[in-house]
């Protein structure tokens, strides 16, 4: 399955609302979103940033053992 446009900006509008110091996991984003399961796209969704400088704090999103998952 790979992410729709409208699935990314509504990741990316989640991520934005983490607030400072606070994290949440792929798995806890794709449910807050109602995609159970959904972790792998969350992934590709901030996967699509690229690396670019965005407004989007991706790196308040974390793997299951608690740490940024960088490729």
């Amino acid at each position: 399955m790979r992410t729709s446009p409208s699935f990314n900006a509504q990741v990316y509008a989640l991520v934005r609302a983490i607030p400072r110091g606070k994290v949440l996991s792929y798995g806890r984003v794709a449910l807050l979103l109602g995609v159970p399961n959904g972790a792998r796209e969350v992934g590709w969704a901030l996967g699509a940033l690229g690396g670019r400088s965005h407004d989007v704090p991706w790196h308040r999103v974390v793997n299951a053992a608690g740490r940024v998952s960088i490729k």
